[in-house]
């Protein structure tokens, strides 16, 4: 298959100025490497696992029913439960929300804490195809993450009772556990980014630049473009003279 002549041109643009192209690319790698190491700071995670079930308040009647019953009922409790869950995911994430877990964090903790502390520092995540929930806590000290992550485990099960009657609750599955080491920097991902942006904008400029040159460069490029032969051409002296006086000067250290 026969390349269209811009590309041709594009290709063979890039080919020649390859050394460019992997010094601009250990430069990006660089600059991904300096940013990573003076404007990344460290942070430190802490997170809790939560089952939530659903409740209709019809226990007693349960305990009486067959057993075939028994299962209906409870995988259409789990249903409804995994159904509400983003409800009360999005539920977590609001104002007052964060300001019920800050005012819980200071009367644990005899803090000060407000909503605008507490709030952006987890992320809730359901588990797919199964009514558990994980609620990660990340910030830049290990001690807070694990604070915030243990109250959690029960302010979310309070809200949870408050809430629709109550018709869906949380247990805490697996607790809170302080980090013994801050999360990764994340080296290799950033400087990869920061190479392939670098080596984006290069190829940007040559290819722009290759194709907006508009000159002639060759009696072979003239003939392609007119489809005319070339009567003559312009010997370049320059060249000649430049080249004579190396034969020259080569002589005469031979002599």
């Amino acid at each position: 298959m026969e390349l269209d002549a811009n590309v041709q041109k594009v290709l063979l643009a890039l080919l020649r100025k390859w050394k460019l192209l992997v010094i601009v690319a250990l430069i990006g790698a660089a600059a991904g490497y300096f940013y990573t190491a003076n404007f990344t700071t460290l942070t430190y995670s802490s997170s809790v696992e939560f089952l939530a079930y659903a409740t209709d308040g019809n226990d007693e009647i349960n305990s009486t029913a067959s057993a075939e019953v028994v299962r209906s009922s409870n995988t259409s409790k789990m249903n409804y439960a995994m159904k509400m869950m983003d409800t009360y995911i999005e539920i977590m994430k609001t104002n007052e929300f964060a300001k019920d877990l800050a005012d819980d964090l200071n009367t644990t903790y005899n803090a000060n804490y407000t909503a605008n502390s507490v709030m952006g520092t987890y992320s809730i995540v359901d588990v797919e195809g199964t009514a558990m929930f994980r609620v990660s806590v990340t910030t830049t000290s290990a001690d807070l993450s694990y604070k915030i992550a243990k109250q959690l485990e029960t302010t979310i099960p309070k809200m949870m009772k408050e809430k629709n009657n109550g018709l869906v609750r949380a247990t805490v599955e697996d607790r809170a556990v302080k980090a013994s080491s801050a999360r990764s920097l994340g080296y290799p991902k950033k400087m990869i980014i920061s190479t392939a942006i670098a080596l984006v904008i290069a190829a940007a400029y040559i290819i722009l630049r290759t194709l907006l040159d508009v000159r002639v460069k060759s009696s072979d490029e003239l003939t392609e473009k007119y489809s005319i032969p070339v009567l003559g051409e312009i010997p370049n002296f320059e060249s000649r003279v430049m080249q004579q006086n190396t034969t020259t000067k080569g002589a005469k250290r031979n002599g």
